[in-house]
């Protein structure tokens, strides 16, 4: 059995598409920020990379800095 869905129906407007960005921003900040404090808590480094991709450790103490200037 097949339905036909209008696909002018299934789109969303642009201010749906900006809210659901916004809320999906707020959750990424918060949940990267209770990383942070967990690693910070625990002593733990942060791996991330440099411009041309290499691996760096840093603390997360280091990594909270350079997020807040962002």
């Amino acid at each position: 059995m097949y339905f036909v869905v209008d696909i002018e129906k299934l789109t969303m407007s642009d201010k749906d598409k900006l809210a659901q960005r916004n809320i999906l921003d707020k959750a990424l900040k918060e949940s990267f920020k209770k990383m942070l404090d967990l690693k910070k808590k625990l002593g733990q480094p942060i791996v991330t990379s440099d411009k041309n991709g290499n691996p760096i450790v840093i603390s997360a103490e280091e990594a909270e800095k350079l997020v807040c200037n962002e």
